[in-house]
């Protein structure tokens, strides 16, 4: 009987580890307290960023996420662990974890998180979710790197003009060319 458990143990952390590598960033949270009404409706409103919320037993957690030798990690897994995997958009993620944290005071505490092989601590992931979303995020750097480039096209465009300008009054202050056989313009050729 004890090898069927120690097998559904091993078959919970291949499991894990084959969502974890799936889901490279993951967010580690604290549900010590989280009743399980409040857990679904936390899954449901992960729906919407494509994320999902496992709970899993301490020491299975540490075993599934040894394999990414991260520094500092294995520290996060202590009490009731609930692991967020986040589907497409982790700053969305990261703010509905937020947004439930603060509606749901003490209930879920956010420990750290897994960001593109990184380590953030609890910190880090409160100014990640500040953090306005990506389609604006790009709008601002399209805006930061617009703004010079209209500058400089500007300045080109006027020094072009006064070069046009300063050629135009060049030609209307020089009077015509004039023949050294025919000093007199209005005149016509001489005979």
């Amino acid at each position: 009987m004890a090898r069927v458990g120690r097998m559904v143990k091993e078959a919970g952390v291949e499991e894990l580890s084959t969502a974890l590598s799936s889901r490279p960033n993951f967010f580690i949270a604290g549900v010590n307290r989280l009743a399980a009404s409040d857990a679904d409706a936390f899954r449901k409103q992960l729906v919407a960023s494509q994320a999902r919320l496992v709970v899993v037993k301490r020491r299975l957690g540490q075993r599934a996420v040894e394999r990414l030798k991260i520094d500092g990690l294995l520290s996060l897994f202590e009490g009731s662990v609930g692991l967020v995997l986040s589907g497409g958009d982790p700053l969305l993620t990261a703010k509905l974890m937020m947004d439930f944290r603060k509606a749901h005071e003490e209930r879920l505490s956010v420990r750290g998180a897994v960001i593109d092989g990184q380590l953030l601590d609890a910190a880090r992931v409160e100014e990640l979710a500040q953090l306005p979303p990506k389609p604006m995020l790009l709008a601002q750097v399209v805006m930061t790197l617009e703004s010079p480039l209209a500058d400089v096209i500007f300045t080109l465009e006027r020094l072009i003009g006064d070069i046009a300008w300063l050629a135009e009054q060049a030609a209307a202050a020089t009077p015509p060319p004039t023949d050294p056989q025919n000093p007199n313009p209005q005149e016509g050729p001489s005979a």
